[in-house]
């Protein structure tokens, strides 16, 4: 599996929006996540609206809008959010494991060794939830925090 760049935008953007909401910021605006996370303001709106599409995200208009999570961040999984910016993941270039034509030359044992690659990955990526991924981000800010600095 190879994650895109618009998956690696999407994944920071979301864990932006899930650490504003456990930091008590509802509503966040698309301008603050691009400075934030440093990404074209353009190609995250792009994204963004795939998201609420989705019915991941919501938006709203105006004077205090923006973008916030319609669902608990413990209940979007990183699979969840790659299957909406790049699609179902595959652990082969090839685009649909069910497709023989694609698979021409592939042996069976080849073919079953990376059906079970596949559904290990997925089973990874569906067991991470944004919550976890806030958990860790926070985590690994406090351990940096905490690293004694012997410079004199």
């Amino acid at each position: 599996m190879r994650l895109s760049k618009k998956g690696e935008y999407a994944i920071k953007a979301l864990l932006e929006l899930a650490l504003n909401q456990k930091n008590g910021i509802n509503t966040t605006l698309i301008t603050n996540i691009a400075e934030q996370e440093n990404i074209p303001q353009r190609y995250l709106e792009h994204i963004l609206l795939s998201f609420k599409n989705s019915g991941m995200l919501i938006s709203k208009r105006g004077v205090g809008g923006g973008y916030t999570l319609n669902k608990l961040p413990r209940n979007i999984s990183l699979g969840d959010i790659i299957r909406v910016a790049d699609g179902p993941l595959s652990p082969l270039s090839y685009r649909d494991p069910k497709d023989d034509e694609e698979l021409e030359g592939i042996s069976e044992g080849l073919r079953g060794i990376m059906k079970e690659v596949g559904n290990a990955m997925k089973k990874i990526v569906d067991n991470i939830s944004l919550e976890d991924m806030v958990k860790r981000t926070l985590d690994l800010i406090e351990q940096k925090k905490n690293v004694p600095n012997y410079v004199i």
